[in-house]
């Protein structure tokens, strides 16, 4: 009798352990979900599509290159870093926090030398879509980014997840704030606005910063050995040519087609319109991840994982069931979203965003595959991958930029992407059930 209710004991602070959390994460990420496209919205309506194409392709160029020389911009360099601290004790942690932090100094550096570097070659390749000045506001928001991630992979090690919640959330509000304060001066907006988003990058790492303070003992910093001194090094570097390739296919390496041979408002169409896909891709995961596993848990015991084949196939059915209804859904309706939330100036936007909704819907069922092949298996086959899929993306970029435009580019990254996700689901799938 008192097994059992031991047994009963155990089992309700399992459900109450699985559902708390997965409710807490969801109502965050949805918060901060709304914050920042409240933000993007005020952004559009102040600037207009000729003024928007201009502050999200400075931002763009700015923000670009960071994820290769960024120590945890990539998956796979943040995943491995977090497992290696959140084996370790926290004075040996807040070790490998300060080595990782100023190994992150190098990073910042070489970074603002190649980008003072190129700002003047840019501005003057690009002209007015790329004014000097508004390179240089966009660049002081990267120096922040590059800094969170070291403090995000500590974070993760410490398993405060709840302190990344809240840290996104305080980071969206900020925003939202500063570009409310930005749009009650007179002058030039687009630099406001830019100089909000790198206030906003700055106040978040500060925030970070401090929780990390309050959780370490930094005054009793162990300094980790030559060992793990070698295994961090190894695992810092990034690999320059997977970036690229990811780079070319999923992060808007068409606007730089656009941005030479078209206008600033053309620009601001497929900006907004690949950003909006891109939110999309995340949002199944989300809802797995933090709603659905935690109530099937909580309420449908059987449901655990036999192994990882049973594990791959069960989310893959489920993010697919969530994302394609999610995804029609959006095609069908972004006519209506778009004028409600923009107006009817950006209503040339729906054309390339139902496109890029169509790879949204694969991008987000691959995200499973993605997660798995992030352990650094199968690299040649994600190699030849990625290659394939960028050679097609240039190939029909530049044909159908020439002739259609917007809706070239869309549909160029489109069948790009298509054919990256199907790709990463066939090699898991072929990895994992063999």
């Amino acid at each position: 009798m008192i097994v059992q209710h031991w047994q009963t004991i155990v089992r309700r602070r399992r459900k109450q352990s699985v559902s708390r959390p997965g409710a807490w994460s969801l109502g965050t990420a949805v918060c901060s979900f709304v914050l920042n496209a409240a933000t993007i919205v005020v952004i559009a309506r102040t600037l207009g599509p000729t003024n928007i194409g201009v502050y999200m392709f400075v931002l763009w160029l700015a923000t670009a290159a960071v994820p290769a020389i960024g120590v945890g911009m990539s998956t796979v360099t943040s995943r491995y870093l977090a497992s290696i601290q959140g084996r370790e004790e926290p004075r040996l942690i807040a070790g490998i926090f300060r080595f990782v932090w100023q190994r992150q100094y190098r990073s910042i550096l070489l970074y603002c030398f190649i980008y003072l570097l190129l700002a003047w070659p840019l501005s003057w390749f690009f002209g007015a879509k790329a004014p000097v000045l508004f390179l240089l506001l966009a660049g002081l928001s990267a120096l922040p980014i590059l800094l969170s991630g070291v403090a995000s992979i500590t974070l993760r090690s410490l398993h405060r997840f709840d302190l990344l919640a809240v840290l996104r959330l305080v980071g969206a509000s900020t925003s939202l704030l500063l570009v409310f304060m930005a749009t009650q001066f007179q002058g030039e907006q687009t630099g406001m606005f830019l100089l909000a988003s790198a206030i906003t990058s700055t106040l978040t790492l500060m925030m970070a910063l401090f929780c990390i303070l309050c959780l370490l003992p930094m005054k009793q910093a162990v300094e980790p050995g030559m060992l793990l001194q070698d295994r961090l090094t190894r695992g810092l570097s990034n690999s320059l040519l997977l970036f690229i390739l990811d780079s070319i296919v999923w992060q808007r390496s068409e606007m730089l087609l656009l941005g030479h041979g078209h206008n600033t408002a053309e620009l601001g169409f497929y900006a907004l319109s690949s950003l909006i896909s891109a939110r999309v891709i995340g949002i199944a995961p989300t809802i797995l991840s933090t709603c659905i596993l935690p109530l099937l848990l909580r309420y449908m015991p059987g449901q655990h994982y036999v192994s990882a084949a049973d594990a791959f196939l069960k989310t893959s059915r489920h993010i697919t069931l969530l994302a394609v209804p999610l995804c029609l859904g959006a095609i069908l309706c972004c006519p209506i979203l778009i004028s409600w939330c923009f107006g009817d100036a950006y209503f040339p936007i729906v054309t390339p965003l139902r496109i890029l909704l169509v790879s949204a819907m694969f991008g987000s069922v691959a995200t499973i595959s993605l997660t798995h092949l992030a352990q650094g298996e199968r690299k040649r086959a994600q190699l030849r991958l990625g290659i394939v899929a960028a050679l097609i993306n240039i190939l029909l970029a530049v044909p159908l930029i020439a002739f259609l435009g917007v809706t070239g580019a869309a549909l160029a990254s489109a069948i790009a992407q298509i054919v990256s996700a199907i790709g990463s689901i066939c090699i898991c799938r072929k990895l994992i059930l063999g």
